[in-house]
C-alpha cells in the first residue's frame, strides 16, 4: 500500500475546500493536500511532518485519494521536462479545467521546489472555475520565466494553451 502512488479524487479536492471531516488529522490533511501521484505514499509520509500510514488509510476509506492509474503518467522530472524540446504549435489548443488542474498540480513542484510548489497546489486548489484557473496559470508561465527563462517559459505557456 505504501509504494503506491495515490493522487487525489473529486471527494478529496472537496474536502480541501469543504473542511468537512473532523476524523482528518491536521497531518492528514496536509498529507491530502500534497498528495499528487508524483511519488509513493511512503515518500509523501516521509515529507509530511506527523503524517502516518494511518492517515493514508483514512485518506483511501473515505475516498479522497485513489490509486494512480497506469494511464496517467507521474510528471516529468525537472531534469528530464528541462532536456524535452518541444516544437511550437501555430495557435494555443484550448485546455479545459481538469488538463490545467492536472499540469498545474503535477508541475508545481518540479519547476518551483517543494515550499512554493505546495503554495501554487494551494492556489490551485482554491479555483472554482476555469477563468480562474486560466489566471492562475498565467502567473505560473510568468514564474516559471523568472526561474527558468524564456523558452522553458513558452513550452509551459504551449502545454497550458496560453498565448505565447
Amino acid at each position: 500500500m505504501l509504494e503506491q502512488r495515490y493522487q487525489k479524487t473529486e471527494a478529496g479536492r472537496a474536502e480541501i475546500k469543504a473542511r468537512s471531516l473532523t476524523a482528518l488529522s491536521r497531518s492528514g490533511r496536509n498529507l491530502l493536500l500534497v498528495m499528487d501521484g508524483s511519488r509513493s505514499a511512503r515518500e509523501w509520509l516521509a515529507m509530511v511532518q506527523g503524517a502516518t500510514a494511518g492517515d493514508v488509510e483514512l485518506l483511501l476509506s473515505q475516498g479522497l485519494i485513489g490509486s494512480l492509474s497506469a494511464a496517467v503518467p507521474a510528471p516529468a522530472p525537472v531534469a528530464a521536462a528541462a532536456a524535452a524540446v518541444v516544437a511550437p504549435a501555430p495557435a494555443p489548443a484550448a485546455v479545459g479545467y481538469a488538463e490545467l488542474y492536472a499540469y498545474l498540480t503535477g508541475n508545481a513542484k518540479p519547476f518551483f521546489g517543494l515550499i512554493k510548489g505546495y503554495r501554487i497546489v494551494l492556489d490551485v486548489e482554491r479555483c472554482a472555475d476555469l477563468p480562474a484557473l486560466q489566471v492562475l496559470a498565467e502567473r505560473f508561465a510568468l514564474g516559471v520565466e523568472r526561474e527558468h527563462g524564456a523558452m522553458k517559459a513558452r513550452e509551459v505557456r504551449q502545454s497550458l494553451g496560453l498565448p505565447l
